[in-house]
């Protein structure tokens, strides 16, 4: 399939460059045979005792750091953690590339310091080899560092303090992602509070998202596209709380399409989980039977990407461009600090 069958456009005004406050006060369109808008708040309604939500717990580092190659400002963007131990070393993007060499070594302050070991500069994939333990090295990027908002927000205003808080879900536990897992976004402490009293289990799996979720769909057919890893994990009980649910008859859903990859990636024929601990560069696109879920909840997103792609591997291209007229129609705010559906599988 050619990718530009999946490009529309989006009015500037309705891309989030900020997030709803409070976080559940942004829509939710629910999707069936018909659409209807809530507010997000109202997601208890639309659940039943006993069904379950299966959040991404990871949690978003600063990734964003400026350093100095002999006195030359260089901006870097940690990609994808290559090695915890012995060595810290991480996939980067580097911006200018163009006069850096291997070997080169990078100052971001007087005791945190990375050498560059390996560039290959026709796909801009560059490895560094940081100075110090992860321990450290987590100190240096929590003082130094700035989280990497989306291209689209970026090149619309300056990053902000309060985007620490605003880019991290109440879900995150575990480091590792670059980029937040966004459907993950709307939901409060309120808001959880309420679905454990009603018996909604909150089931929780990890996924860490690296910079390659920010990358746009370069190849004209959709089939040529080579897909980032990402480690993940889920663990033997959070599987066993998913079959349970869904052998109950009960609804599992979804929180993002981190976590449709992923249990998508730990799934048998027959949509059962099981334990699961490595990475996936699983590509979902139409033709692909999506059964380990029985909805998603998602926001709405980038044109050619391969979310939106996702979406349409679920309820088809047209269905898919149909729902996000609807949402431009209806004025809803679109991409990570944007609005929400829920898609019934």
């Amino acid at each position: 399939m050619k990718t530009e069958e999946f490009d529309f456009d989006v009015p500037s005004e309705l891309i989030a460059l900020y997030p709803n406050i409070p976080r559940d006060n942004s829509k939710l369109v629910e999707v069936s045979k018909t659409y209807s808008i809530h507010h997000f708040q109202n997601l208890i309604n639309l659940l039943n005792n006993g069904d379950c939500l299966v959040i991404n717990n990871t949690k978003v580092i600063p990734a964003k750091l400026k350093g100095y190659i002999s006195k030359k400002k260089i901006y870097i963007t940690l990609n994808k953690i290559i090695e915890k131990s012995p060595k810290v070393r991480w996939s980067v993007f580097i911006k200018p590339l163009k006069k850096i060499k291997e070997n080169s070594i990078i100052k971001f302050s007087d005791n945190f310091s990375a050498k560059v070991t390996f560039i290959q500069r026709r796909n801009n994939k560059v490895i560094i080899e940081f100075n110090c333990p992860n321990k450290k090295f987590n100190n240096f990027i929590d003082k130094l560092g700035n989280l990497a908002l989306p291209h689209y927000i970026e090149k619309n205003r300056d990053f902000e303090d309060k985007d620490f808080y605003n880019y991290q879900t109440i879900f995150a536990k575990k480091r590792g992602a670059v980029a937040a897992p966004t459907a993950s976004l709307h939901f409060s402490d309120d808001l959880l509070k309420k679905l454990i009293l009603k018996g909604i289990k909150i089931v929780p799996v990890t996924l860490h998202i690296n910079g390659g979720t920010f990358l746009p769909i370069k190849s004209e057919n959709i089939n040529d596209h080579e897909m980032h890893y990402e480690q993940c994990e889920i663990t033997k009980k959070s599987a066993e709380i998913i079959n349970t649910v869904r052998n109950q008859g009960k609804k599992c859903i979804a929180v993002g399409t981190t976590v449709l990859r992923l249990l998508e990636t730990a799934k048998d024929r027959n949509g059962k989980i099981s334990e699961y601990k490595g990475e996936t560069n699983i590509f979902i696109k139409p033709g692909w039977k999506v059964n380990s879920i029985d909805g998603l909840i998602t926001n709405f997103h980038t044109p050619k990407s391969t979310l939106f792609i996702l979406i349409s591997s679920i309820i088809g291209k047209l269905e898919a461009k149909k729902l996000y007229k609807y949402a431009i129609e209806k004025k809803l705010r679109f991409f990570s600090y944007g609005d929400a559906c829920l898609i019934w599988n």
